[in-house]
């Protein structure tokens, strides 16, 4: 069957999959064979589908179209499979060859060391991989604080449905411990870590792929956490809870086998996903936790187990404090950058980058706002006499030397409320405000007699003067177009005056002269 401009082919190793997946729902809901049979088949389709799943990440781990992050990940998963499988080798040899007691029914002590190492390397993995969100140190630490939140959570979970070990002193304590890291915590931070990379940008699967690792985590982090008396309630097995976990595994292989076609389907394009900021988790983890202090404190009142689930609470709630002050400090940290952008784009934007004087748009503007005063505005244009010889002479960068001259000297001769500008090219303005004709006249000639003599650039000396037309109205008489023309005309008047007094331009090497 074609879609587009591909074929799709039969995999008979994902069919074998999805098949013991669904029949693991008959086969142990609903089937009424003896615990002899049932048992080993159990122990024996979790080791099936967990090499399964090692074998198909070796392959991801090793494809070379495959970035360093996700083959890492696979690398992870790979390993943590692997160990969960031998683990259940040792379990299948023991369930056939020994007598169905309790290590039969819920795994010895080997099995669950291998479950708390195969989910540790699996966490590591999840948690490893990069997020762009996560690359800043703020981001870092929010990982943390969050993971931390999400452990504490499922900590104080535990403590209320996980049964303490039988035995006495450091052994009970440990396998208590034990009990509580290899049920919710580990496989709670498992459906975290696929959350987060599901939801978090460039991810080693795609967000369906994602979605099917995250039921496979849930399904396991709910069987974990069950109560060994509903595993084994008077004394006989429930297998349909044995049959959901089965499915979990299936899924979880499932998963990875559908990543790997992905990974070899040609011209399969990657899924391109939206960025979310921040995880919902963590936060559920403290209302259910609060949830669960007032259920418990109600039910059973102030025992050690809700003790502990309000050390827990009060836990949970101060992460998610201390993780909401790094948020704020992260916002107002964002805010200042945006403010210094603002404040940089506006200067970019109405300001010269040569010479740093307000530019045309700035210049317009100043001009706009004296004029609707209705205060009496003074305009100076000006022009620079015989810029284009010295830019033919001595080249562009002389020019730029002579044009930041030009507008260190303006600088120099206004007054504070007025303004500098470069409009483009050599020409340059000057806006003030409240002057009289006379004394925009002598502004103008003071101006005039600023830009005149020589600039020196290197060993030569520049010949500077300038044209400098000057127009005085108010916003009843002119609006900007009309004042800069007047300004304007009077300015040419000057520069063809100028142009009958022909002047040399210094060739390049010439000698500057002292004076």
């Amino acid at each position: 069957m074609a879609i587009g401009a591909r074929t799709l082919r039969p995999d008979p190793v994902l069919l074998l999959l999805v098949v013991l997946t669904v029949a693991a729902v008959p086969g142990f809901g609903l089937s009424g064979a003896p615990a002899r049979v049932l048992l080993p088949l159990y122990w024996a389709m979790l080791l099936l589908f967990q090499a399964a799943f090692a074998a198909i990440a070796v392959r991801l781990s090793r494809r070379g179209e495959t970035n360093p992050a996700g083959r890492r990940f696979w690398r992870h998963g790979a390993l943590a499979f692997a160990v969960l499988a031998l683990g259940n080798v040792v379990q299948v040899v023991q369930v056939v060859t020994g007598p169905l007691d309790h290590a039969a029914y819920m795994g010895s002590s080997f099995l669950l060391g291998t479950i708390v190492l195969g989910a540790v390397l699996l966490s590591a993995g999840l948690l490893r991989h990069p997020n762009r969100v996560e690359r800043t140190s703020h981001g870092r630490a929010r990982l943390r604080l969050d993971t931390a939140t999400v452990v504490a959570g499922a900590a104080t979970f535990a403590m209320l449905v996980v049964q303490p070990p039988t035995g006495s002193g450091a052994a009970r304590l440990l396998g208590f411990g034990l009990t509580i890291l290899a049920q919710p915590i580990l496989f709670l931070l498992l459906i975290f870590g696929v959350v987060r990379l599901a939801y978090g940008g460039p991810s080693p699967f795609s967000r369906r792929i994602g979605l099917l690792l995250g039921v496979a985590a849930v399904i396991q982090a709910v069987t974990q956490a069950v109560p060994e008396t509903l595993y084994l309630p008077a004394g006989r097995p429930d297998f349909a809870l044995y049959g959901a976990s089965v499915i979990g595994c299936g899924l979880a292989a499932i998963g990875a086998r559908l990543q790997d076609r992905a990974a070899t389907t040609p011209g399969a394009a990657s899924e391109a996903r939206p960025e979310h900021p921040f995880s919902r988790l963590p936060y559920a983890a403290m209302a259910a936790t609060w949830a669960l202090s007032g259920v418990i404190l109600v039910g059973q009142g102030l025992t050690w187990r809700s003790w502990a689930v309000l050390v827990g609470t009060a836990l949970t709630t101060v992460l998610i404090v201390c993780r909401q002050l790094l948020a704020f400090g992260h916002i107002n940290q964002l805010l200042r950058e945006r403010d210094e952008l603002t404040a940089r784009l506006t200067d970019l934007a109405f300001h010269d980058g040569l010479t740093g004087l307000v530019n045309r748009t700035g210049f317009l503007r100043a001009l706009t706002d004296s004029l609707y005063s209705g205060r009496p505005t003074t305009v100076l244009l000006i022009d620079l006499d015989r810029f284009k010889p010295v830019n033919d002479t001595f080249g562009h960068a002389a020019g730029d030397r002579l044009l930041v001259e030009v507008a260190a000297r303006l600088r120099g001769r206004i007054g504070d409320g007025d303004t500098a500008a470069r409009l483009g090219g050599d020409e340059f303005a000057v806006l003030a405000t409240g002057l009289t004709g006379t004394a925009a006249a002598t502004l103008a000639a003071q101006v005039r007699d600023a830009l005149s003599g020589t600039v020196g650039v290197g060993t030569a000396e520049l010949p500077l003067s300038a044209s400098v037309g000057v127009a005085t109205g108010t916003g009843a008489d002119f609006d900007p177009d009309a004042l800069l023309h007047a300004a304007d005309m009077d300015m040419y008047r000057h520069k063809n005056a100028a142009r009958a007094v022909p002047a040399a331009i210094p060739r390049p090497g010439r000698q500057r002269t002292s004076t």
